[in-house]
């Protein structure tokens, strides 16, 4: 609205300014039509030239030129440069979700991202196995983090989580918000290297039939912790709408899981953790 008006009143506003300029230079002589026509051309065009020069500058734009602002926040935003630049096709979807609600629903870049959390989560889930296992720990203790969170406000939400439900980004604390665009940021840096084999091989592997056998440990402190329904509900994330036990219990069980498998040593951890978390 606003480039519409000054490409419509530019033209008028710059021949009054003109005018008011030529009458007071010349106020005092006598001058033939055609030179005052000729002087008021002249700084009307030089008038003209300013107002769109001036229009052209960053800091003009940014106020007048809706579109050319949204650009701006988003392309001077940490974590969708970080994104973009590590994954340029997850970069576009991205951009496309924030420009949509940056335009159509007049958020901040900020707040756009925070829409856009379903499909950061998704791509990391995705990725995750291709990550290093130090981040594979920061991962998991994120999500520890949240469910404890989601399970704080409604055990209901909690479950919702576990079954891999759509959540309500908006449900989630300011400071968690900020830890899942650190670690969203770090997990898809880090696949990027493991898919395209740039990270050093420094890392101890880990067997199945060894990860198999302490899988089982893990599930048997649970069965111990919680009994051998939702330990086996847990350990085959297979969950019920609605639940068959209590969505409280489940999710205590589901954070046990975790926080286990965590104090395992990284190659062990690291390694439990991918089957339990894609």
């Amino acid at each position: 609205m606003i480039l519409i008006l000054l490409a419509v009143l530019a033209a008028p506003i710059c021949a009054s300014v003109a005018g008011l300029i030529v009458g007071a230079l010349h106020s005092d002589e006598a001058l033939h039509d055609s030179d005052l026509v000729r002087n008021f051309l002249v700084v009307m065009s030089i008038a003209m030239i300013a107002v769109w020069g001036t229009s052209r500058t960053h800091t003009v734009r940014v106020h007048i030129d809706p579109a050319y602002r949204i650009e701006t926040e988003i392309d001077a935003n940490p974590t969708y440069t970080a994104i973009n630049n590590v994954n340029p096709q997850l970069g576009k979807s991205l951009h496309e979700i924030l420009v949509g609600y940056m335009w159509n629903d007049d958020m901040t870049v900020s707040d756009a991202l925070i829409e856009a959390r379903p499909l950061l989560t998704a791509s990391v889930q995705e990725r995750l196995g291709w990550a290093d296992q130090a981040t594979h720990m920061q991962w998991a203790r994120f999500v520890v983090d949240s469910l404890k969170e989601l399970q704080a406000q409604d055990s209901s939400l909690c479950y919702d989580a576990m079954a891999g439900k759509s959540m309500d980004p908006w449900l989630f604390s300011a400071e968690n918000t900020s830890a899942f665009r650190q670690v969203a940021v770090q997990v898809l840096e880090s696949a990027d290297k493991g898919m395209r084999r740039t990270r050093p091989s420094t890392e101890k592997h880990v067997e199945f039939n060894a990860a198999a056998l302490e899988f089982r440990v893990v599930q048997q402190e649970i069965e111990q912790r919680f009994g051998p329904a939702v330990a086996e509900q847990i350990a085959r994330r297979k969950f019920s709408d609605p639940p068959v036990d209590s969505s409280a219990q489940l999710c205590r069980a589901r954070i046990a899981q975790l926080e286990a498998m965590l104090k395992r040593p990284q190659p062990m951890a690291a390694r439990l953790l991918d089957s339990v978390l894609r």
